[in-house]
């Protein structure tokens, strides 16, 4: 092999090096990537990349709120401890934030829509506050530090919402219509469930146990 031959494979090998790195860089490095919904006129939380203790959310790109985190955009990143959502943040979609297991803060107050297993197995969250009308299912499922939820407004609550979770009491209140089956499956830990909502008082799962309380007039 000649000198020049030995002079071009030392340049593809530099350059091979060079994309690596870079590619490295661009997939490693903590950031998200936002998507435009034209039909929403918003932003969305579309992709997000590396592996970081806390991610900053922007609540506007180009005047314009970021309204949406997509499904299964934080999906798997157990290096995540907290995150701050602005007020502008009204979905969260299915999967979303599943087995993030070292999640300990989010604020979820005024999100309006949690898709169908969205926290998942986030077995470091401790307590929710949901203001939203909707409780998907199996939405918190294995969070098994989650002792304290506080629900308001809500409607429904889906199958295997809080299964496998740590909550000690809980209370349903006037608003909430319909209870899935297993919602409270496997909750060891689970003493008592005050029902408030008296159409509720024949719900066939939650008479099925013997930890309900029903105070609805």
């Amino acid at each position: 092999m000649n000198r020049k031959h030995i002079l071009v494979i030392i340049s593809i090998l530099m350059l091979l090096f060079s994309v690596s790195i870079i590619l490295i860089c661009y997939y490693c490095i903590p950031r998200i990537s936002y998507t435009y919904d034209a039909i929403t006129d918003s932003y969305q939380v579309d992709t997000v990349f590396g592996n970081a203790e806390s991610y900053h959310i922007e609540s506007t790109i180009k005047n314009k709120p970021v309204t949406k985190i997509r499904s299964k955009a934080f999906m798997n990143k157990t290096n995540l401890v907290r995150i701050k959502l602005s007020e502008n943040l009204k979905e969260i979609e299915r999967l979303a934030f599943l087995n993030c297991i070292n999640l300990e803060e989010i604020n979820l107050e005024t999100v309006e829509v949690i898709g169908r297993n969205a926290f998942e197995n986030c077995r470091s969250i401790k307590s929710v506050q949901l203001t939203l009308p909707n409780i998907s299912g199996g939405v918190f499922m294995g969070c098994t530090s989650l002792e304290t939820v506080t629900m308001e407004q809500t409607k429904s609550i889906g199958s295997y919402a809080f299964a496998y979770t740590a909550i000690e009491t809980i209370t349903i209140k006037e608003t909430t219509i319909s209870v899935g089956v297993d919602a409270f499956y496997q909750c060891e830990r689970l003493k008592k469930i005050i029902v408030l909502s008296e159409i509720l008082q024949s719900n066939e799962y939650l008479n099925s146990l013997d930890i309900v309380e029903f105070q609805g007039n």
